[in-house]
């Protein structure tokens, strides 16, 4: 072999034996540690509302004047253990669903709920919101397995009847109606 032949084998081991690792360069691993991750995923309810007011134009000793908008309610859960939901609208005070300020109060048994286009029903009932006699159950449903995450909408269409108070003034009547759901 001529001596450029060797020069090139000899450069070319050389550069073989850099790429190689030598002591200096050995791998070295610690020891593993392990972190246990815990999570609590919480039980939960929410309710959405479509629209923040409902509007009525009213005449006194008429009724049932339909409100709108009809609003939709979307329910989301998440729950365990095989309780039974159920969504509430109440009043605070059923003597005063509506009131002008002025001393003239509509009561909830003049405001009418119609759920899913189901026929109208007064808020008289007493529930676990609101005042006694004062709210109207939208729906109940048993939580099972299957159903222990998920969503559901719900229409609820109001009107008022006046037809038991034909001497109602004229006047601004404002209320607030509560929706709120529980699981027990």
């Amino acid at each position: 072999m001529n001596r450029k032949a060797k020069a090139t084998v000899f450069l070319a081991l050389l550069g073989i034996l850099t790429m190689l690792p030598g002591n200096g360069q050995a791998q070295t691993n610690s020891n593993a540690v392990s972190v246990t991750l815990n999570a609590v995923v919480a039980q939960y309810i929410g309710i959405t509302v479509s629209a923040p007011a409902v509007n009525f134009n009213l005449v006194p000793g008429t009724g049932p004047t339909a409100g709108a908008p009809v609003l939709t309610m979307t329910t989301t859960w998440s729950l365990t253990g095989g309780p039974t939901m159920s969504l509430w609208g109440s009043f605070a005070n059923a003597a005063t669903a509506l009131a002008d300020g002025g001393g003239n109060n509509i009561p909830s048994s003049n405001v009418l709920g119609s759920v899913n286009g189901g026929g109208a029903a007064a808020f008289t009932g007493t529930g676990p919101f609101g005042g006694a006699g004062a709210g109207l159950q939208i729906y109940s449903q048993v939580i099972t397995a299957p159903t222990a995450t998920g969503t559901r909408n719900d229409t609820l269409a109001l009107s008022i009847n006046l037809t038991t108070q034909p001497g109602l003034p004229s006047g601004a009547y404002t209320g607030t109606l509560s929706l709120q759901a529980q699981a027990i």
